[in-house]
């Protein structure tokens, strides 16, 4: 149902902790249940107001910021949580109806369920059977 392909995912995501470029990151799981395909983002500190979802020709693209700004007089002893904007792409395939998305953010996770399409669905074929007359 989802399609992904990045064969440099791995190496990209090793290389963002081995060195730290500033870029931001949404871990996510994804899975299939029953008639749904599910997908939960980490984003914790994200206000819900910067989450941004769209769909566009199949491909999901989910866009949230976070940022935090330290007051006047603070002296940072860390800065370590990543900051700016997050951004992720996933291809579904056209077994998944994207006319019914439905989202929602609680306790850092947004989690977006997508039901799997009509015809997607399995469905049993009835086996008739028919009657053969021989005449002389």
């Amino acid at each position: 149902m989802l399609l992904r392909f990045d064969p440099f995912a791995d190496f990209d995501r090793l290389a963002r902790r081995a060195w730290g470029d500033g870029t931001t990151y949404m871990p996510v799981d994804a899975y299939r249940k029953g008639d749904w395909f599910v997908l939960h983002f980490d984003m914790p500190g994200v206000d819900p107001e910067s989450i941004d979802l769209t769909v566009e020709k199949n491909t999901l693209t989910v866009t949230a910021e976070r940022s935090w700004k330290p007051e006047e007089g603070v002296q940072l002893i860390m800065n370590e949580r990543p900051q700016g904007t997050f951004s992720r792409q996933f291809f579904l395939g056209e077994g998944l109806d994207t006319d019914r998305i439905e989202a929602s953010y609680d306790h850092g996770v947004l989690t977006v369920r997508i039901p799997v399409a009509e015809q997607a669905k399995p469905r049993k074929i009835v086996v008739g059977s028919s009657e053969k007359q021989l005449t002389d």
